[in-house]
Order: C-alpha cells, then sequence, then structure tokens
C-alpha cells in the first residue's frame, strides 16, 4: 500500500509538473489578440488566484499546489471559467457519472469474457471457439468509436422498425423527475455499458482461454481426468480457480484501459464524467484540472491493484 501511494504521489506531481510547464492558461484566459486588453494588475490578480501565474517560479506554484493538496484542496478551475469553481467539487460531481460506466461494464465484461475464454478453451478447435475467436479478433482490433457507432446504428436501426429504442446521447433529460428520470436514466445507461462491456470481454476471453489451456495441460488435470472425470469437470473442481489466479494481476491494469475507453464512450455519448472532464481541462489548458484526474486515474489503479493481490490470495492459499 505504501509503495502505491508512492507511486499516485510521483506521478501527479509529475503530471502537474508537466501541465505547468506546457500549458499556457494565461493565454486561453487573455488571449494576445483580444480586442480589448485586459489591463496587467488584473490579469495578475486572477492568475495569481489560480496559482498560474508564469512570473512565479514553477517550483513555487508546485509548492503551493502540493500544501493545498495536502489539506484536500486540488485548487482551482484554471480554464476559461472565471468562477474559479474548485476543482475537487467539479470531480465529485463527475466522477459518479464515470464510475457508473467503468464499474458496472468492466464488472460485467469481466464475468462474460471469463466464462467465454474457459469455454472455448475446454472446447478448443469447435465452431463455437473459433465464432469467438473470430469475434473477439476483430473487436479489439477496432478503435472504440467504431464499435460506439455500430452500436448506435443498430439501435437507430431497431428504433426505425419498431419505434422504441434506447436514448442515443444524453444521459439526464431536465424535463423529467422522480421515477421518470430514474427509468430515463436507466435506458440511457445501457448502450454505453454494452459497448465497454463487450470491449472488456473481448480481451478477457482472450487471456482467460490462454491461461486455461496452460491449466488444462497441466499433470494434476491430467490425473483427475485419468480418474474418470470430463474435461468439464476437471477444470470446475481443480482448474478454474488456478486459471483465474493470473486474472488477477490483469484486472487491475483493465480499470485503466476501460478509464480510457470511456473517454470516447463519454464524448460520443455526450455523459459528463471525468473523460470528458479530462478532454475539457486540456483544450482550456486546466493545468489543476489536468492533474486531479491523473491523481483520480491513480488511486482507481491503485484499488484494483489492492483489489487484485486479495483476490490472488483468495484463489492461491501458497500466497496466503
Amino acid at each position: 500500500m505504501l509503495t502505491y501511494v508512492i507511486l499516485v504521489f510521483l506521478a501527479t506531481s509529475f503530471a502537474y509538473l508537466l501541465a505547468a510547464s506546457l500549458m499556457h492558461p494565461e493565454d486561453v484566459l487573455y488571449p494576445p489578440a483580444a480586442p480589448k486588453p485586459v489591463p496587467e494588475a488584473t490579469a495578475q490578480a486572477y492568475m495569481n488566484a489560480r496559482n498560474i501565474n508564469p512570473d512565479v517560479p514553477l517550483f513555487q506554484r508546485y509548492a503551493n499546489w502540493l500544501g493545498g493538496l495536502v489539506r484536500g484542496d486540488f485548487g482551482v478551475t484554471t480554464g476559461t471559467n472565471k468562477e474559479m469553481r474548485p476543482v475537487l467539487t467539479v470531480l465529485s460531481e463527475r466522477i459518479p457519472i464515470s464510475l457508473r460506466l467503468v464499474v458496472l461494464g468492466t464488472v460485467i465484461g469481466t464475468v462474460v469474457g471469463v466464462v467465454v475464454g474457459m469455454v472455448t478453451a475446454v472446447r478448443r478447435r469447435s465452431i463455437g471457439d473459433r465464432s469467438a475467436t473470430l469475434l473477439s479478433f476483430v473487436l479489439v482490433s477496432l478503435p472504440t468509436p467504431v464499435v460506439i457507432l455500430v452500436v448506435q446504428q443498430i439501435n437507430q436501426a431497431i428504433q426505425n422498425r419498431t419505434g422504441y429504442g434506447l436514448p442515443a446521447i444524453n444521459p439526464v433529460n431536465p424535463l423529467l423527475h422522480g421515477w421518470d428520470a430514474f427509468v430515463y436514466e436507466s435506458k440511457a445507461l445501457v448502450m454505453p455499458t454494452i459497448v465497454l462491456a463487450v470491449l472488456a470481454a473481448a480481451s478477457y476471453s482472450r487471456y482467460m482461454k490462454v491461461t486455461t489451456l496452460d491449466v488444462l495441460g497441466s499433470d494434476y488435470l491430467r490425473t483427475a481426468r485419468a480418474k474418470g472425470l470430463t474435461r468439464g469437470k476437471a477444470m470446475n473442481r481443480h482448474g478454474l480457480r488456478m486459471a483465474l489466479i493470473p486474472m488477477g494481476q490483469y484486472f487491475a491494469f483493465a480499470i485503466g484501459a476501460a478509464f480510457t475507453g470511456s473517454l470516447f464512450v463519454e464524448l460520443m455519448f455526450n455523459w459528463q464524467g471525468v473523460g470528458r472532464y479530462v478532454i475539457s481541462a486540456i483544450s482550456m489548458a486546466d493545468i489543476n484540472g489536468t492533474a486531479a484526474v491523473v491523481l483520480y486515474t491513480g488511486v482507481l489503479t491503485l484499488l484494483s491493484a489492492t483489489l487484485a493481490d486479495f483476490l490472488q490470495g483468495l484463489l492461491d492459499p501458497r500466497i496466503r
């Protein structure tokens, strides 16, 4: 845990220093070609309040940011937003939206991928195995936006034929309240979750098939089959746990991949989550927001890696 915390701190610090060095929020706040130049004193006051004044040494700005971070203060937005909204407030509004997608899509994709990978390994070279392998290769090779467009087109075709379909964009309808709003948001969650789950399942199924094939060739499984168990029963009783052990560490990295995939999902489905926020933060040279998103993804990876360690200990008595 201490190692994870140090890694997250180093990654976030590096992200802040890099953003503060390369981004120029003063050009976004006060473009040089502005028709009415802002008085120098006003510009300096705005930039000092946001801790983005380029006239202040970089490491002094980093020390100010770090002092606030220790107190739980991520600073304020440094883009074109003159409200100076606290970054922590913005993230607290957007994180639940993103977590709905990432967690739900990853869990469904993991379960489906593990089951498909194990079944195709046990029934190797069958029609089902070849079909699942081909489909997974196609899905893995396709860019995320292409998969999103395919899902949206299928939904549109169903809607044109039957008159019923899922909301294509915008998970929140301000005209609805109470139960109707909940039903609408639940429907809007379906297509983004399908995209993330399908992509995760394609990747997990390939990895699970490889680990299952390794287990199927082990001595203890051959002994179990020699005692009269079928390949499926031997796998369920003795091999499944061993095949799942390597999946624990892969799960930790899959969380980061799911977050990366959710960037496109949030953009193309108009979800106001962390993924959409980081795109706007980078485009508006929001230094504090960019560093805060790196911290968020680092904490996500930390928690998933810790969960992976517990899962490995649960599955493998040798680790305990």
